[in-house]
């Protein structure tokens, strides 16, 4: 995910974000419930139209069953501004 576009890298993620939910099986809208957010929040934010905070990501790997802290972390580190030298983004 090394792309300088926000846009690209929003859109990425999200798709990232969408493989993790249905590989566990789960709607988009038992993905929001268990957030406590909209379905159309989840919809927007797996479609890279709405920019996702860090603490989103960490609680949507939690939900969907993401254990590895560097897969968590590169996630995080994409949703963010700003990444640690050598951090993939």
């Amino acid at each position: 995910m090394a792309d300088a576009d926000p846009l690209v890298r929003r859109r990425r993620l999200g798709a990232e974000l969408r493989k993790l939910r249905e590989s566990k099986g789960m709607t988009s809208a038992e993905a929001a419930a268990l957030l406590m957010v909209s379905q159309p929040k989840i919809s927007l934010l797996e479609n890279g139209h709405r920019r996702i905070s860090p603490r989103d990501v960490r609680d949507l790997c939690r939900i969907y069953g993401v254990q590895d802290p560097q897969v968590v972390d590169a996630l995080m580190c994409v949703a963010g501004e700003s990444c640690p030298a050598g951090a993939p983004r």
